[in-house]
């Protein structure tokens, strides 16, 4: 099947100003019906990714894209805190504190409901419904969600990556800690065990479809780059200089230099996406982001899982990128009761960090650390923000 088509501007004589993708992958006609159909269900399981169309004339479109737009404007650097305390949510921020994700869209504290109303819509729980066999708002429990955003003074990425743990036991990890695992988990043979773990989890995904996640485009958006097909196989030398952390290498694991940091990988394509158009993805699938200036990037990562039942452990720290959603003013401003119910389950899993760097990011720990109270304004904040942590 030819997934792929080469852009326009590759025939141009003039270069970009501003890094492209020199393939594509668009949506298809014959992929347009709605649903978890067999023949989108092949696409995905074939190539790793589907894009789907089923929210092209949703009236949510333009009234997310307007929303996103605020939410992006009003955490720039220059605003600081002063339009959104976007320490109530969590920021990634890029070069010169520009945001290119922002968590903490549903909190009440960025003032956009519309994100919260459309996650408990019934045109977007009747996708889920469709999509994972049948589930119902009853069955679900709370999952992240997030805006994609673009830097506009630079260029960011490309920071290839699977979003699975394709070394030592597979446990999660996290973002505010390193890599707990020595040099011996990414040994060759302890990665390709985990591969087959791997291999047999994309299986159990695709015909299970216990939840259903996507990136929602509410503008054009052409930045996210992926290798289609690369969740089946285990990986090239060349793709494992890209995936091996640093932290690694510099530790003595043994890889083949390779890659310089920023030339294209081979195969890789870029997912092409028009508004109301989703990306479904394989997370083992090697991707990246990949953004410059002057194209937009306004898209919803978004999506529910299905609830496992009560949960009978001790709850772990919260990873930092999802702290603030365990703010009980969250599950106060959902606008469902069925919705709070999947917050109590979600939040019931975890629980908030001691240490301002299982709160906050960077950019939020250095304002508070220069003197400002902010985010959970408890004891720990406020010690800090006086000098005295």
């Amino acid at each position: 099947m030819d997934v792929y088509r080469s852009p326009k501007a590759a025939d141009s004589e003039e270069a970009p100003k501003y890094y492209r993708a020199t393939a594509f992958a668009d949506s298809k006609p014959e992929l347009a019906a709605p649903g978890a159909t067999p023949e989108r269900l092949e696409h995905f399981k074939e190539h790793g990714f589907v894009i789907v169309t089923d929210f092209v004339d949703s009236p949510w479109i333009p009234i997310l894209r307007e929303a996103g737009r605020r939410v992006t404007e009003a955490c720039a650097p220059e605003n600081g805190y002063s339009k959104i305390d976007s320490s109530k949510g969590y920021v990634h921020r890029a070069a010169e504190d520009e945001p290119w994700a922002i968590r903490g869209i549903i909190h009440p504290a960025f003032g956009e409901s519309s994100f919260a109303e459309f996650y408990g819509s019934p045109e977007f729980l009747r996708f889920v419904h469709d999509w994972c066999h049948g589930l119902e708002p009853e069955d679900l429990v709370m999952s992240p969600m997030l805006l994609w955003c673009n830097p506009r003074k630079n260029e960011s990425g490309p920071s290839w990556h699977r979003d699975t743990t394709w070394w030592g036991s597979g446990a999660g990890y996290f973002a505010q800690r390193p890599v707990q695992e020595g040099p011996e988990a990414f040994s060759e043979e302890v990665e390709r065990r985990r591969w087959k773990e791997i291999q047999e989890e994309n299986l159990k995904s695709i015909s299970e479809r216990k939840g259903v996640g996507m990136f929602l485009a509410l503008t054009d958006d052409e930045c996210h780059e992926l290798i289609p097909g690369s969740h089946h196989r285990w990986r090239t030398p060349f793709e494992h200089d890209v995936l091996l952390p640093k932290a690694m290498k510099d530790q003595g694991v043994p890889y083949t230099p390779s890659w310089n940091g920023t030339d294209p990988l081979p195969n890789q394509v870029a997912i092409r996406l028009k508004p109301g158009e989703a990306l479904i993805r394989n997370g083992a699938t090697i991707h990246t982001g990949h953004t410059v200036p002057d194209r937009e990037r306004n898209t919803l990562a978004i999506g529910w899982s299905k609830w496992s039942g009560p949960f009978t452990e001790e709850p772990a720290v919260s990873d930092v990128r999802n702290a603030w959603q365990l703010d009980p003013a969250v599950r106060e401003a959902l606008p469902h009761e069925w919705m709070k119910t999947t917050w109590d389950r979600w939040a019931e899993t975890v629980k908030l960090g001691n240490t301002l760097e299982d709160r906050y990011t960077g950019y939020d720990i250095n304002n508070i650390k220069a003197g400002q109270v902010l985010g959970w304004r408890g004891e720990l904040e406020r010690q800090a923000a006086a000098g005295e942590e």
